[in-house]
């Protein structure tokens, strides 16, 4: 009988692709997202795909800055709290699954408690103010240097293991 993969093809691949990576998040602290709303937990920075992977938290009764996801697709998968999109008729609620198509604008609002949800992102988000301009963006570049940033002033080791190194 045939293998259904051959060997010599399995040792080929291991040597091309990216290393496994387990994250222990419990340890890990919160970093600033913005002005003290938002924090967020790092836990995967591909530079070769655009992508990143966070733990996403936003205190209660908070409306986020509206914003649209460009050059990839947004995946969630929400752990606590309910949040809604003020041009949507859905809640997000824990156990809820979220995919965002690339170029979607929203404005996420929270309800009475804290929300942690867990977001794989791809390209950049760009803010918008009321006049439909673009007033920020941020991109895996932004986010990791945020992560640096906080990481250095703190005293705290960057987890290289998150950008596969």
């Amino acid at each position: 009988m045939n293998e259904l993969l051959d060997t010599d093809l399995i040792h080929f691949a291991e040597k091309l692709q990216l290393p496994e990576i387990v994250v222990d998040t419990e340890n890990m602290p919160w970093v600033p997202f913005d002005d003290g709303t938002c924090h967020f937990k790092p836990v995967r920075f591909d530079f070769t795909t655009g992508s990143w992977t966070y733990l996403f938290k936003i205190e209660p009764n908070k409306i986020l800055t509206r914003h649209r996801h460009t050059g990839g697709n947004v995946i969630g998968f929400n752990l606590k709290g309910r949040w809604r999109y003020a041009e949507r008729d859905w809640v997000v609620r824990p156990g809820t699954f979220i995919f965002e198509p690339p170029g979607d604008i929203h404005t996420l609002i929270t309800d009475d408690e804290e929300v942690i949800t867990l977001f794989i992102l791809g390209g950049s988000l760009q803010y918008f103010d009321d006049e439909n301009q673009v007033v920020g963006q941020d991109d895996i570049f932004t986010v990791y240097k945020k992560y640096c940033d906080f990481c250095n002033f703190n005293g705290i080791p960057i987890n290289q293991q998150l950008t596969g190194k």
